[in-house]
């Protein structure tokens, strides 16, 4: 796990995400050292510096013949003063040459899609694309002026209670500017984390001490991961809330109904329970069965395991454990990062996510290290941070070895528990699962996205409609733990 490092400023960054060289988490870049010729908008003092890069989906596929922007502009400035423009190959591969002397932000555009990259170290040039989103927000005591979405001509007008919102928003690193007076005042920069057609940002505060940053008074927008839908970017000497501190809840559950043995029989709405002995439904995630010869059952925690292969997960069924209190578990054998992987889905109750189809699911982000729940992604308990994952940087959830993972929801808020420890904040994680018209499919170990395919060996699957308590979640550990 050499690949996932922290940079000088603190920047979580990405090595060969895409089999290219440093990839940042706020500017997905590469280094090249290559000249290209091709300019336009007018810039005459260009060609000090040349970036190669490509343009992606929120997906991680490529986007052919986007057409990429390179603008010059930046946060204290109020409009874009020139730019370079470019258009990718057939692999969303272009090259691109500017004046390094200047502020770089790379706009693309391409699938009816569109996104933002603010370039670092005059280098960084992969842009990701996506459907534009709305932006509401508001700016903390103001009544004027404007905001401003930095590499682009958006601009929205601060409304007399503070208010702004834009009604399309491009996808990636997003840097607002608050400007009044025709001043820039401060600045809030954030990358967008989940597909989702709003997102609602808390007010924005300013605050002398923090030079020309405005912030959040919600403290979980600091956590790290990606909270509400973005995952904010602030410098380390930013001054940001302090976490609340919540005493661990003590309070006896009632654990009559809910805690009897392994083999007790209770009537549930949903008891699945998927021993991984051969008989799993796997499915390709263009939604074909998929051929038995290609399904790989492996030795598991007890008897046999399943190792799906990129792009295949388990199928259950339209079975809703989210319409109220649930638990879901499994035993796996985590192999860690998977080039290519930004996503690995444990379970995911979702049709298709682009579509915005998905009621709930559970993942590891590579991104952030961490294992969170996401449903719409947007609202601040659309997307919940549970705990940092891999044991190789601080977390739970240890690789290559057998681990228990269970997620119990219980009253409106998640509970995530390794090995028969609670992992996540002792007072729950709130949570809602996103309303759906009609029912969606539940899957184990990945979906229709083919990279998102859960990188190690499951066994021992169950999915209840019951919320289990602390020791009955100890008790199925330490029963098959080895």
């Amino acid at each position: 796990m050499d690949s996932l490092f922290k940079n000088a400023s603190g920047v979580i960054s990405l090595k060969n995400l895409f089999g290219c060289t440093a990839v940042s988490l706020f500017a997905l870049g590469v280094t090249a050292c290559t000249k290209s010729d091709e300019t336009a908008g007018g810039v005459t003092d260009i060609g000090n510096s040349v970036a190669s890069g490509f343009v992606v989906t929120e997906g991680n596929q490529p986007v052919a013949h986007a057409r990429v922007v390179a603008y010059y502009d930046s946060w204290d400035k109020t409009s874009i003063e020139d730019s370079v423009v470019v258009v990718a190959d057939d692999n969303g591969k272009f090259d691109l040459k500017f004046d390094s002397t200047r502020s770089v932000v790379l706009y693309a555009e391409g699938n009816e899609g569109s996104g933002l990259s603010r370039i670092q170290n005059k280098a960084s040039a992969h842009v990701m694309v996506g459907h534009p989103r709305r932006l509401e927000s508001s700016i903390a005591a103001a009544n004027s002026g404007y905001m401003r979405i930095v590499g682009s001509n958006e601009m929205a007008p601060v409304n007399e209670d503070g208010s702004f919102a834009f009604a399309s928003m491009p996808v990636g690193e997003i840097s607002l500017v608050y400007v009044a007076g025709e001043q820039p005042k401060a600045r809030f920069d954030f990358m967008t984390a989940v597909v989702g057609d709003t997102l609602v940002i808390p007010s924005l505060e300013q605050r002398d001490q923090n030079n020309g940053w405005l912030t959040i008074s919600d403290y979980h927008y600091y956590s790290g991961a990606a909270y509400g839908g973005i995952m904010v970017d602030v410098p380390a000497d930013v001054s940001v809330p302090e976490p609340v501190i919540v005493p661990p809840d003590t309070s006896a559950k009632d654990t009559v109904v809910n805690d009897t043995t392994a083999t007790g029989v209770e009537d549930l709405d949903i008891s699945v329970r998927l021993d991984m002995e051969g008989d799993a439904q796997v499915y390709n995630s263009d939604g074909t069965p998929a051929d038995p010869d290609c399904v790989e059952y492996v030795e598991g925690i007890s008897g046999k395991g399943i190792l799906l292969k990129v792009g295949q997960y388990v199928d259950v069924g339209e079975i809703d454990p989210s319409a109220g209190d649930f638990t879901l578990s499994m035993w796996t054998f985590w192999k860690g990062f998977r080039q290519g992987s930004i996503y690995q889905l444990l379970f995911a109750q979702r049709s298709d996510w682009m579509t915005s189809t998905a009621r709930f699911q559970l993942q590891y982000d590579v991104t952030i290290s961490s294992i969170v729940a996401v449903s719409d992604g947007i609202s601040a308990t659309g997307y919940a941070w549970l705990s940092k994952g891999n044991t190789e940087r601080g977390g739970v959830l240890p690789p290559n070895e057998w681990a228990n993972i269970t997620l119990v929801y219980e009253n409106g808020k998640l509970f995530l528990y390794v090995n028969g420890e609670l992992a996540s904040e002792p007072a729950g994680v709130p949570f809602k699962p996103k309303d759906m018209a009609e029912p969606v499919p539940f899957r184990i170990g990945g979906t229709e996205v083919a990279n998102d395919t859960w990188n190690g060996i499951i066994d021992e699957v169950t999915i209840e409609s019951t919320a289990r308590s602390a020791e009955w979640v100890k008790a199925q550990y330490e029963a098959l733990a080895k």
